[in-house]
């Protein structure tokens, strides 16, 4: 349930861009700061999902507020559908290689799906088994 505490208080223009800038700046300095670990230590991690943890950990530590990044993400995330344009597009131009692979494409698409839900199934059912020597009934 949301209370009137829960919702934020309207913001002038300039200060609105403002918190976008911050938390743009807060979310590029962990991408980067993610890159150059991946690259400079040679990770086969892919540095986004590196600067993702890192800031994870800054925001559960407490080093990094939520509501410095929050406006930010919020914004990305309301315009997500947009970034898939791009990828999309690039398929395209494989569409002929695409037509020749189908089958493989397809059968590596669903036994990834099919390993992946495997894989939560059986970790949801290990999260939820009572520990063992746990004598309460």
């Amino acid at each position: 349930m949301t209370t009137a505490d829960d919702v934020p208080a309207p913001l002038s223009r300039g200060r609105r861009v403002r918190e976008l800038a911050i938390g743009f700046a807060w979310l590029m300095a962990f991408l980067w700061l993610g890159e150059g670990i991946a690259h400079g230590l040679g990770l086969p991690v892919p540095g986004n999902v590196i600067g993702m943890v890192l800031l994870t950990t800054a925001i559960l530590s407490g080093l990094v507020r939520l509501a410095w990044v929050a406006r930010c993400a919020d914004l990305l995330l309301s315009r997500l559908g947009l970034f898939f344009v791009p990828p999309g597009v690039g398929v395209m131009l494989y569409w002929d290689l695409i037509g020749r692979e189908w089958l493989a494409l397809t059968g590596a698409l669903l036994g990834s799906a099919l390993v992946v839900l495997l894989a939560t199934g059986w970790l949801a059912a290990r999260l939820e088994r009572p520990a063992t020597g746990d004598t309460a009934s």
